[in-house]
């Protein structure tokens, strides 16, 4: 992130301590969200009205192309009605949805969102839909050894408790890399 193509709003969101501190997005994710919400902030109130964000998603086809995104969204919107929601609300609810994968409770969370059919497993389509909707462009050899490595050799499909174990796993070990990097 270049510092000298901010303007002082950005800069001054980046200096706040609840972005700084941010345990799910890194700063360059939270600079695209306040983009983002600024396309839709009212001037006057610095806060949004979610259902123009979903109205615009349904008209740009967001809703078919990013079931994932659009999901999201949908959730953060319902749960706010017809109230507005300011930057760091709209990042904290956001958050919420998508799930801080340093605590179970968010490991969770993020296997119910991925899991866009509800029936408790992710299997090779499922993965493969993931895969094309986060433009990952996983081939089928690395959806199979995904489900290999999560579910063991002879699995089809990965359950909500494999997952969450399986992402608590690096989680940690990307927790420890990360202590080990900063005593350096």
């Amino acid at each position: 992130m270049n510092q000298q193509n901010l303007d002082k709003d950005e800069i001054a969101l980046l200096q706040k301590p609840w972005v700084k501190n941010h345990t799910t997005l890194t700063n360059d994710h939270i600079l695209e969200l306040y983009r983002l919400f600024n396309l839709y902030c009212d001037p006057r109130t610095r806060r949004i009205d979610l259902k123009d964000v979903m109205i615009t998603a349904q008209q740009l086809g967001l809703i078919e192309k990013s079931p994932i995104v659009a999901n999201t969204l949908q959730q953060v919107s319902d749960q706010h009605g017809d109230g507005g929601v300011d930057f760091e609300e709209f990042v904290r609810e956001l958050t919420t949805k998508l799930g801080n994968t340093f605590e179970q409770k968010g490991r969770e969370q993020l296997f119910t969102l991925v899991d866009i059919d509800g029936k408790g497993t992710l299997d090779k389509d499922d993965l493969k839909k993931i895969s094309d909707e986060l433009h990952l462009n996983f081939s089928q050899k690395d959806i199979d050894e995904i489900i290999h490595n999560v579910a063991g050799y002879d699995a089809v499909d990965i359950t909500a408790e494999q997952f969450e174990k399986y992402l608590a796993k690096l989680t940690n070990r990307r927790k420890i890399e990360t202590e080990v990097l900063r005593t350096k």
